[in-house]
């Protein structure tokens, strides 16, 4: 008994510096005042993409799945981005645009994750999809929200409105088993 209370006096010490000594590299991870860990799942490989987008799409562009890396949907005045489908949402910034994604075969779940506050709808077959999963961070650099969407296979139309910039940088990633 006595080799056991000698055991637990060196194993709970180092145990507890163990511990302490992992929380700097956790604070160092993220520094004061991002939330980018709150997340309901992980954005880091999007953060990353987000920070060097490949290229830009233009007001009503095309972009096929898998995607890339990150792109720049351009966005344009709302009276002018000529919208194909109406917004689920009437917001208070003006910029707007759309873009048109081919989903291959046989669909499935995507996740699309934006760098600034926007409100997105997408759209197939005409009618309007709804998101199956939303995570959102106001404070972490270069992310601002991710949406997940069951898209089938053929045309999907994603319209972004209620945005402040010229552009919106995106990733559209599947969404692992």
């Amino acid at each position: 008994m006595a080799l056991a209370r000698r055991l637990l006096m060196l194993v709970i010490p180092a145990f507890v510096c163990a511990a302490a000594a992992a929380v700097p590299a956790v604070a160092a991870a993220e520094p004061d005042g991002e939330d980018c860990g709150k997340a309901a799942w992980p954005l880091a490989s999007a953060r990353t993409r987000l920070a060097a987008p490949v290229r830009t799409v233009e007001v009503g562009g095309r972009l096929s799945l898998p995607l890339e890396g990150a792109v720049t949907l351009a966005l344009a005045d709302r009276a002018s981005a000529a919208l194909p489908f109406p917004p689920s949402r009437q917001g208070r910034e003006s910029r707007a645009g759309f873009a048109r994604i081919a989903v291959p075969s046989p669909g499935g779940d995507y996740q699309i994750t934006v760098s600034d506050g926007a409100w997105l709808d997408v759209f197939a077959d005409g009618r309007p999809l709804a998101p199956i999963a939303f995570t959102g961070v106001h404070a972490c650099p270069g992310v601002r929200k991710s949406l997940r969407f069951r898209l089938p296979a053929g045309e999907a139309v994603l319209v972004v409105t209620d945005a402040a910039g010229s552009g919106l940088g995106m990733v559209i990633d599947p969404v692992g088993p």
